[in-house]
């Protein structure tokens, strides 16, 4: 069940050291994660992470370039995934547009579904749209907690003891950053989800659900229509965003995206409803027919492109072209 040939936490207790008494060992910890769901409290080494930032590109002096990994218990690991059922059962359902985080989902499906999207929006309106890209930068660190632990609340987790042990899981962290063999003192981080905790990307889910619904009370008139449920008889909803994890790719008219935008960016920092996230001004990737006039967002450096690399698929899209409606 777990990965092998992985690095531990601070225990220096590896998965391959568990399996060969793993029969014996599932009894024990069974009854042993009982207690932690019955007293919502687990042993602190398992609430404590060495995070080893992993060097991405750029400049290797500043630490944004980095990206935090969190080294954790073994023990730790198997108690997400024994909670992992909970709580994908008792989760708020996936927004249609979000293709991370489901099974059989690759960047390279919604990638597919973004080039038909700005197909059906031609056929509609016999014009080309415009579609911008935004990063989110430092996603998972940067996550309030405390909006998951409400959503999960309204959801129906609320009155399961499940939930007070996740939220101790979470929020009762500590986290040392290990480099060159060398740990630096312990502090408690007031945001964020731990990067390499396997509940974490559902966790993430959670807290960015919101979003499409949101920038639909902008959508253009000739944004494509889907039923909200999947099935026929349900209520058709307007599908102006797609989003893979933390990729945001936005579409309509220059007006619908730029109304889009200022939701998102409108204020310094950019937030929406309850939920903050700090775009990457420096990462997004605008792309429109390059005859039409700069578009110009507050925060944001503007770039026009032929080619694009949309959920990390590269794509060519020189049939766009188009001069009327961006301003």
């Amino acid at each position: 069940m777990l990965p092998t040939r992985k690095a531990p936490g601070t225990d220096h207790i590896k998965a391959e050291m568990l399996k060969p008494i793993s029969t014996d060992l599932s009894h024990l910890l069974s009854w042993f994660f009982s207690l932690c769901c019955q007293w919502s409290y687990v042993p602190s080494l398992w609430r404590h992470a060495q995070v080893y930032p992993i060097f991405k590109k750029g400049d290797p002096s500043l630490p944004s370039n980095y990206r935090p990994i969190s080294l954790t218990s073994v023990f730790r690991k198997l108690l997400e995934l024994s909670l992992a059922p909970w709580l994908a059962s008792v989760s708020p359902r996936l927004d249609l547009a979000q293709g991370g985080f489901r099974p059989r989902r690759s960047a390279l499906d919604q990638a597919l579904c973004l080039h038909e999207l700005m197909q059906s929006y031609y056929r509609r309106s016999h014009r080309f749209p415009v579609v911008a890209f935004l990063d989110i930068k430092s996603a998972y660190d940067t996550v309030d907690r405390r909006v998951i632990w409400d959503a999960l609340s309204r959801s129906g987790a609320g009155s399961s003891p499940c939930l007070p042990l996740l939220v101790h899981l979470f929020d009762d962290v500590s986290v040392s950053v290990l480099v060159s063999n060398h740990s630096s003192a312990p502090f408690s981080p007031v945001t964020g989800v731990l990067q390499g905790s396997v509940l974490s990307p559902h966790l993430y889910s959670v807290y960015i659900n919101t979003l499409p619904s949101l920038l639909r009370q902008v959508a253009a008139p000739a944004t494509h229509l889907v039923p909200s449920s999947g099935s026929a008889d349900a209520g058709m909803v307007p599908v102006n965003s797609l989003l893979f994890a933390d990729d945001v790719a936005v579409i309509g008219s220059a007006k619908s995206v730029k109304e889009m935008l200022k939701l998102l960016c409108g204020a310094q920092p950019p937030h929406f409803l309850v939920i903050i996230l700090w775009f990457n001004p420096t990462k997004p990737l605008w792309y429109f027919p390059p005859f039409g006039r700069q578009v110009r967002i507050p925060w944001y450096a503007v770039r026009q492109d032929w080619s694009l690399c949309c959920f990390g698929a590269s794509s060519s899209v020189s049939w766009c072209y188009s001069t009327d409606g961006y301003s």
